[in-house]
């Protein structure tokens, strides 16, 4: 097990460790509620329901660039590419 570089992302940075199991899904990822992801759509998707109680979740502006939506008026805006989120998350496919 494997653990991917770290982040200075508050959402990883307060959760616990982010880790690939041994078919390759990754465990720990912030907000997740204990659930494993295997692609990071799977995860994505995820987040999205999450949204609905408030919590942050990435929108894709663009196919393969995404925004942070955050609810909170004081939050940063934040954009990634598909390939910064595969890495930040640790999934390798």
């Amino acid at each position: 097990m494997t653990n991917p570089p770290s982040t200075n992302d508050a959402a990883t940075a307060n959760s616990p460790t982010v880790a690939q199991t041994d078919n390759e899904c990754v465990a720990g990822l912030p907000f997740a509620r204990g659930a494993v992801f295997c692609t990071l759509d799977e995860y994505l998707a995820h987040l999205e329901i999450q949204g609905a109680i408030d919590l942050p979740w990435w929108r894709e502006v663009r196919p393969g660039l995404y925004e942070r939506v955050v609810r909170m008026p004081e939050a940063q805006p934040e954009v990634a590419t598909r390939e910064e989120l595969m890495r930040r998350f640790g999934f390798r496919r």
